[in-house]
């Protein structure tokens, strides 16, 4: 028995090292990593170790992983995993950065790491779809669509080396008209507990020709569960893309004052219901735009001093100091408009008109026209701090560090909030109030929709400072909960206290799905804890 499995807690090592004698005749002993220290996808500082890059103050330990390439393998470890009472942590590429990476809930679960099953099954350049593994990243599918010189433009988070099945199942966004990427995919085929294979949508008959089309089906929509669930694993889905536009045009509109989030929020909102643009903007606050320029102008380290590790909570006085010597605005947006040129003029005036209420705002455009005839490319376009061109890269990615001794590390409490500016403003105050009490600085990272907020604390932080992010997390919990409002998405550290907050009808979600897991998964085999589902017979 190997000393890795010797010490791993919750499952026996014994059944591990039996179910991996039977992984190995599967996958293959090269696709097998007994140490988590390697064998996952390149990350952060080049590391290929399975786990959270930013542990908090309790690390979620992974156990051994294994590393299919085709569904039938897939099906054989999940029907090994109930014979040997295995669990499996499954992960498509481990990009989840800021809410755990490739870490399990449950301590020595076995990784399940799909980023070997990397084919694009198809491209449709006519209907703006694609369908996919789990292994395929956005950079990937981005650059098959270059290279087939396809009119398609792909939304893309803000880092481009994640799974597009990944990031859709955790309801991730981008910055396209496809941004909400779970509204924009159609047709799952899905592993299930027992081994059995299931296509969801109008896949269930053979030889659909409208699986990637409709997701809707005949009968009960059964996408939804595996959502953010640990009720199956998709193996297939089909993702939806834009036309590529043959005009478009990027908006940048900064106000003075703090308040003036309320009119800009509210102008916004209001614009997006009634379709005068329908990319999300992104919207930022001063500290956020402040260390967005560290990299790029000197005179911003030298006044920041000290605080550019983010080890403390940077003054106000100071981001205003800086923001003041950047010209900075107190808020930024940014959205698009895309579409044929001649739409291209009214859409800006009707965007001008809306916002020339607020004294002192400052709007600036830029518009891209293809040649007659012909469609644009995202790369012809200048990008903005987020890809709304549907470019995918990974500069993000170079801010952060899995070192203790340098860069930063992140976390992310992404609560959902109306769509109103004045909603937003009451709790971003609250919000930053609680995070400097920590001494952490808020980080405003804001998706605006049509009918909701996707209100993100990006805190960034030195590693000596994350055991302050638990006790911020709670205090930003019951603030929010005490307001009306729920997180979207959350670490592998606070699932169970998120699912805590579903309180209706004393715990009702969670006595549901509890109850779909005794079902589905009595074996209790995938991901125990994913967003606080456990099985009746609670954790191991």
């Amino acid at each position: 028995m190997s000393e890795t499995n010797s010490s791993l807690p919750g499952i026996g090592a014994a059944k591990i090292d039996e179910f991996l004698r039977f992984a190995a005749d599967i996958v293959g002993e090269e696709n097998i990593s007994r140490d988590p220290s390697s064998g996952a996808p390149e990350g952060i500082q080049g590391s290929r170790s399975y786990g959270d890059p930013f542990p908090l103050s309790r690390p979620h330990i992974p156990g051994p992983a294994v590393r299919p390439s085709t569904v039938d393998q897939v099906r054989d470890l999940v029907r090994a995993g109930n014979v040997f009472r295995v669990s499996l942590w499954t992960v498509s590429c481990g990009k989840n950065l800021g809410y755990g990476g490739s870490a399990p809930v449950q301590d020595g679960n076995v990784i399940l790491d799909l980023h070997r099953m990397d084919k694009i099954l198809e491209i449709n350049e006519e209907y703006g779809y694609a369908i996919v593994e789990p292994g395929v990243t956005f950079i990937q599918l981005y650059e098959e669509i270059q290279r087939q010189k396809l009119n398609l433009w792909l939304s893309v988070p803000a880092i481009g080396w994640g799974s597009v099945i990944g990031n859709t199942l955790e309801r991730g966004i981008g910055y396209t008209p496809e941004a909400v990427h779970y509204k924009n995919q159609s047709g799952m085929e899905v592993v299930l507990p027992n081994g059995d294979l299931l296509r969801t949508g109008m896949g269930a008959m053979d030889g659909s020709k409208v699986w990637p089309l409709y997701s809707g089906g005949f009968g009960p929509g059964l996408d939804g569960i595996f959502f953010q669930s640990n009720y199956g694993i998709v193996t297939k889905m089909g993702i939806h893309m834009s036309p590529a536009p043959e005009a478009y045009t990027r908006i940048m509109i900064g106000v003075p004052e703090e308040a003036d989030l309320v009119p800009l929020v509210g102008g916004m909102t209001d614009l997006m219901r009634r379709r005068v643009f329908v990319n999300p903007p992104q919207l930022f606050d001063r500290p956020s735009m402040v260390l967005g320029a560290l990299p790029k102008d000197p005179r911003v380290a030298a006044a920041l001093g000290s605080y550019c590790t983010l080890e403390h909570h940077i003054p106000d006085k100071l981001i205003e100091k800086v923001s003041t010597m950047l010209g900075l605005p107190a808020w930024s947006a940014a959205f698009a408009l895309y579409g044929p040129p001649e739409a291209q003029g009214g859409l800006i005036e009707a965007v001008k008109r809306r916002f020339a209420q607020i004294e002192g705002v400052k709007i600036t455009t830029e518009t891209f026209t293809a040649a007659p005839g012909q469609y644009l490319r995202g790369q012809d376009v200048t990008p903005d701090y987020l890809p709304q061109n549907g470019v995918p890269d990974l500069e993000m990615a170079k801010a952060f560090s899995s070192r203790d001794d340098s860069g930063w590390w992140h976390n992310c409490y992404s609560p959902v909030l109306p769509p109103s500016g004045r909603e937003l403003y009451e709790w971003w105050l609250g919000a930053r109030k609680i995070t400097a009490e920590h001494d952490l600085t808020f980080i405003a990272d804001f998706h605006v929709f049509d009918r909701y907020i996707i209100s993100i604390n990006l805190v960034m932080f030195h590693p000596a400072a994350r055991a302050r992010l638990q006790g911020l997390q709670f205090s930003l919990m019951e603030f929010s909960k005490g307001l009306g409002y729920l997180e979207y998405r959350t670490h592998v550290s606070f699932m169970d206290a998120t699912a805590a907050s579903q309180t209706f009808n004393d715990g009702a979600f969670g006595r549901f799905t509890t109850l779909l897991k005794d079902v589905i998964d009595p074996n209790g085999v995938f991901a125990p804890g994913k967003s606080g589902i456990w099985n009746s017979n609670g954790k191991r």
